[in-house]
């Protein structure tokens, strides 16, 4: 069910950050972390990976498309 409503909530959204979901649902990242896993590899939603500066600070945000794609993880 919680799946259910994480797909929903990236679907109604088209782009959330980690971080949003994370106070969304009040879940850690290492709860989180396998449900996203599930998700990807339906091939719904996919992971983008933003790298910021030489101290390797990361967003991550997933994205919602309506197409059936390959599970993918982008990394900027």
């Amino acid at each position: 069910m919680i799946l259910e409503s994480i797909k929903q909530y990236v679907q109604q959204r088209e782009r959330v950050s980690e971080a949003c979901l994370l106070t969304h649902f009040h879940l850690s990242a290492q709860g989180l972390a396998p449900m996203m896993q599930v998700l990807l590899q339906r091939g719904k939603l996919y992971k983008t990976i933003h790298l910021q500066g030489d101290a390797g600070i990361q967003t991550i945000f997933y994205d919602y498309s309506p197409k059936k794609q390959i599970p993918i993880i982008t990394t900027l």
